[in-house]
């Protein structure tokens, strides 16, 4: 579609040293080719011709997301195939979306099971009944929207790929927007995060162990002993990557590191045999009475994504004075823990 060379627009997403845990097939790749050439045809140059052809392809956005955005511009409904892809490469950058499960809302609030018990076994010749312990947990659907702004000389290049460009922006703010929400959210945008008081249960560190670098390797311990057996089956440790350099350094009383493996070997590292990963929205800075290290499965956090609601915006006239253009990406999800005594989480001590 001109003035874009299609044969070059999305080839960095098929790129696996740039992606290494999704990479599109060339069908693909060529689809979400078409979709956005045609949306920044259809958004930045007002073609009529282009919008036309988007509204006969991909049908037109409803009333109601038109509404709910409210920035000036015009608003395009997302096909299931670029829907897809665009979550896909917001799982590389997202810890939730790689570790919990997510449900498909198919309405604004839907219930979804929580196990919250197990099926209990009996000795001897009498058995008695027992079932699965599952409570619901219901997800209310709410905006989640991102945005970047492009210079309006990039877009008219037509050896620029705009599209891989657009792809991993938009999929990498909403992933990041996701973990945030999830570890560090106060219950006035989605929910209530897993470092909040809604967390199941607390490790406080030691009196006047205000700072993040007074973290010991008794209070990781502890923190593991506060989950039932099962409920650390698949937990893992969470925390932002400058934490993990103060673990790092941690040895027990017998002057063994507890961060098993070192740096080289085959497999990555465990704090007390237990695996970590990074999540770049939980916090870094020191603060007294701050929570800053969780601790659980994922599993047991629920997310919900509404269906049939993500958007794509673009407003060519709000930095029009600058020759820029923004671009938002509109969607709607559900977030909660599921079953909060299968987190634990570690604050610094009260000041």
């Amino acid at each position: 579609i001109a003035p874009y060379e299609m044969a070059k627009q999305g080839k960095r997403l098929m790129d696996s040293f740039l992606h290494p845990t999704h990479v599109i097939e060339e069908s693909t790749r060529q689809e979400l080719a078409k979709y956005f050439c045609l949306f920044l045809k259809a958004g930045v140059f007002q073609d009529p011709v282009a919008m036309a052809r988007f509204r006969d392809t991909y049908g037109d956005a409803r009333a109601e997301v038109k509404t709910a955005i409210g920035d000036t511009g015009n608003v395009f409904p997302v096909p299931d195939v670029v829907e897809s892809e665009i979550l896909a490469f917001a799982r590389e950058k997202s810890v939730v979306l790689q570790y919990c499960r997510v449900w498909d809302m198919t309405s604004e609030k839907q219930s979804f099971p929580s196990e919250t018990g197990a099926v209990t076994v009996d000795w001897g010749n009498t058995t008695s009944e027992s079932e699965p312990t599952v409570s619901e947990v219901e997800l209310s659907a709410e905006e989640l929207s991102a945005y970047s702004v492009v210079k309006n000389a990039t877009l008219a290049d037509a050896r620029t790929d705009i599209v891989s460009w657009l792809t991993e922006a938009m999929a990498e703010a909403a992933g990041l927007e996701l973990d945030n929400e999830a570890f560090n959210g106060d219950g006035s945008n989605v929910c209530s995060g897993i470092l909040s008081a809604a967390c199941g249960y607390s490790v406080v560190m030691s009196s006047g162990s205000t700072s993040f670098s007074a973290i010991t390797a008794d209070v990781l311990s502890q923190m593991i002993a506060k989950l039932d057996g099962l409920k650390k089956q698949g937990a893992r440790f969470w925390m932002h990557g400058q934490i993990l350099h103060y673990i790092r350094t941690l040895k027990d009383n017998d002057e063994r590191p507890i961060f098993i493996e070192t740096v080289g070997a085959p497999m990555s590292g465990t704090i007390w045999g237990y695996p970590y990963s990074e999540v770049i929205k939980m916090p870094s800075t020191s603060g007294a009475n701050t929570a800053f290290v969780a601790f659980g499965n994922l599993r047991y956090f629920s997310i919900g994504r509404r269906l049939d609601t993500t958007t794509l915006q673009v407003d060519p006239y709000g930095l029009w004075t600058t020759n820029r253009t923004r671009f938002k990406l509109y969607q709607r999800w559900g977030m909660k823990i599921g079953l909060a005594n299968g987190f634990v989480r570690l604050l610094t001590a009260a000041s």
